[in-house]
């Protein structure tokens, strides 16, 4: 089942926050994001996780819409759920459904792996010459294609 950006989003601040992980900027959770995109396209074939495109941005893939609902952040570190205004000025923290047990017992493996490693660290392995990041021009969406040839 794919999701929003925001409710993927969400869901990895759950994860880091059930691990203890303190060091969740706006940067990571793209990073996360994209590794989470990567890998679920890669174990579940045509599927997404994601219901957004990511595009080449200069320090990496990014989904725009994210960037800058998070963009308020700067390059802090947080905790808080991302919470989107209704037509009625109800705030709604989105997430993925509780009853995914395999989106969720995905993302936690994604976290796993990945959720330690710093900002730069992630970028390293996005920024390989081998990368859907690395194989298209700054600025264009990385498609499902892109991905499925690429090892990351």
């Amino acid at each position: 089942m794919a999701y929003s950006a925001v409710a993927v989003a969400n869901s990895i601040i759950k994860v880091a926050k059930n691990k203890g992980v303190n060091d969740l900027t706006p940067m990571k959770i793209q990073k996360l994001m994209y590794f989470a995109q990567f890998f679920y396209l890669k174990n579940f074939e045509d599927s997404v996780l994601i219901d957004d495109n990511f595009v080449r941005w200069r320090f990496g893939p990014v989904i725009p819409s994210l960037y800058y609902q998070l963009i308020s952040y700067g390059s802090g570190a947080f905790r808080d759920y991302i919470r989107i205004l209704t037509p009625k000025n109800k705030a709604i923290v989105y997430m993925m459904s509780d009853d995914d047990f395999i989106s969720w017992e995905f993302l936690d493996q994604v976290f796993d792996k990945f959720g330690h490693l710093d900002v730069i660290s992630l970028s390293a392995l996005i920024h390989r010459k081998d990368s859907s990041w690395s194989t298209g021009a700054i600025d264009t969406v990385i498609t499902i294609d892109d991905m499925k040839k690429s090892s990351l």
